[in-house]
């Protein structure tokens, strides 16, 4: 099965997109494991590759008035996500992860990822070395979600490169998913990962550019057919 590849020129774009093209292409799954293990389905994609040019732009998803459906997500989340959950490192009581505190997590030689990867884009821009790794091959043993299951994360990397570009050096970042909600998940999660790139773009004296995403595991849940159905017009 092929994996559907876009463009696209904001996160509003993609998030559409996704969900739009999603009942042509995607196979039913009932989930196994993890969240709603045995209680639900999903429509997944085989695998997604998804470009975004200006991320910047147009984060919330458009819900046309009348639908009668919420948006998925709003700015001040978007804005919290980003803050509580991919910087700020504490747990709470009974989390076993965050991906801030993979993201912030300390290194052997002083300071942590971010401040590493920081460091290594000011001193060598063009370097294929600033990946941030967010999973662990221990995550499959240590990992619980709040249903006491494990549960690994779903974001696994993010892998910062600066492409030259009209004499300007230009901060993508990559990022990869096992699993993602395209319906709640994908605005709030590329929201907040444009906010860390935006901040590491700074940090570094670099140009803030375009967003890339992959994922094998794409999808939507079974509860969430109807309302993405109502969002695209898309009948059964």
């Amino acid at each position: 099965m092929q994996p559907f590849c876009l463009n696209a020129k904001t996160i509003s774009d993609a998030w559409f997109q996704l969900i739009y093209n999603l009942f042509d292409r995607a196979y039913s799954q009932n989930i196994q494991r993890g969240s709603f293990e045995n209680e639900q389905y999903r429509l997944q994609y085989p695998g997604i590759a998804v470009f975004i040019e200006h991320p910047y732009y147009d984060m919330i998803p458009v819900i046309p008035p009348g639908i009668g459906i919420p948006a998925p997500t709003t700015m001040e989340y978007i804005e919290d996500y980003f803050a509580n959950y991919l910087m700020n490192p504490e747990l709470a009581e009974n989390e076993t992860y965050t991906y801030a505190s993979r993201i912030q997590h300390k290194m052997p030689k002083g300071g942590t990822q971010l401040e590493r990867v920081i460091d290594m884009l000011k001193e060598t821009p063009l370097t294929n070395q600033a990946a941030i790794e967010i999973g662990t091959p221990e995550d499959l043993d240590i990992c619980y979600g709040k249903d006491g299951k494990i549960d690994p994360p779903c974001l696994r990397l993010l892998d910062f490169k600066v492409l030259p570009f009209d004499n300007d050096l230009i901060l993508t970042v990559t990022a990869y998913f096992r699993s993602w909600d395209i319906w709640a998940g994908f605005p709030t999660n590329l929201g907040g990962i444009e906010l860390l790139k935006q901040y590491v773009a700074g940090e570094a004296n670099l140009k803030n550019g375009p967003l890339y995403a992959y994922s094998a595991g794409a999808h939507i849940y079974g509860y969430q057919e109807e309302i993405a159905r109502l969002r695209t017009l898309k009948n059964r």
